[in-house]
């Protein structure tokens, strides 16, 4: 069966995005411990407690407290270091 120019082009785009938005790797983090990024996204696997005395999250405005993300939610954003006092997460590098 022959394709169409237009699915040539639509599976090309379909296969750079997924490249664009998937993961290179994940790294799991649970101590408090500072883990350098950059990572797009992070995962509470266990309700967590971000330190931000230690990571750089300065794109969330009135960040200036540590704040508990609740088992289940995933926050994206560009993360280029990320350290909790409690929890367990799983961070997608980007």
């Amino acid at each position: 069966m022959l394709r169409t120019d237009q699915e040539v082009l639509l599976d090309a785009i379909n296969k750079g995005i997924g490249r664009a938005v998937a993961p290179s790797g994940a790294v799991l983090i649970n101590d408090t411990s500072l883990h350098t990024g950059p990572f797009s996204a992070f995962t509470a696997l266990e309700d967590a407690t971000v330190d931000v005395s230690k990571c750089d999250i300065s794109f969330i405005e009135g960040a200036d407290v540590d704040f508990l993300v609740t088992t289940g939610i995933t926050l994206q954003g560009t993360f280029t270091s990320l350290a909790l006092t409690e929890g367990t997460i799983i961070a997608y590098k980007l």
